[in-house]
């Protein structure tokens, strides 16, 4: 397994539990006020940096297991699948975006709209990740 790929495992399973701590931490707080919760910066900067701190340690721990594969430079199929996989992926963040806008316009709710937008962001790395590991499985 590549260094691309291990990461790209990683790099899911936490984007994933980050996703599902916010978009909980989200739900429960607009269930006390009844209404959608308003972005927070606590919040945003909780997920940033549980993500941001999982990352670096578990690269670290990946690396350090072998080290031999933790060059980071990318041959041509490595360049081919994280294309493939970056680009699908942006069709799930545009139709996420256009998702909200089209919320948004219907029932002028700018805090859901902010909330659909970091989902998306979120569902869109997910995607780019399990389309990596499905690209690298497939021999793509």
């Amino acid at each position: 397994m590549s260094f691309h790929e291990k990461s790209a495992w990683i790099m899911g399973l936490l984007i994933s539990l980050t996703g599902v701590w916010y978009v909980s931490r989200v739900w429960k707080m607009s269930q006390a006020l009844g209404e959608t919760a308003p972005p927070t910066l606590g919040l945003i900067g909780g997920a940033t940096l549980m993500l941001v701190v999982g990352a670096i340690i578990s690269h670290i721990i990946i690396a350090s297991i072998s080290p031999e594969d933790a060059d980071d430079t990318e041959d041509e199929r490595d360049k081919q699948v994280l294309r493939r996989a970056g680009n699908i992926s942006g069709y799930v963040l545009g139709f996420g975006i256009f998702a909200g806008l089209w919320h948004y316009y219907i029932n002028s709710d700018g805090n859901l709209l902010f909330h659909i937008a970091v989902g998306s962001l979120i569902a869109s790395q997910i995607a780019e990740y399990v389309l990596t590991i499905l690209f690298y499985r497939r021999g793509t």
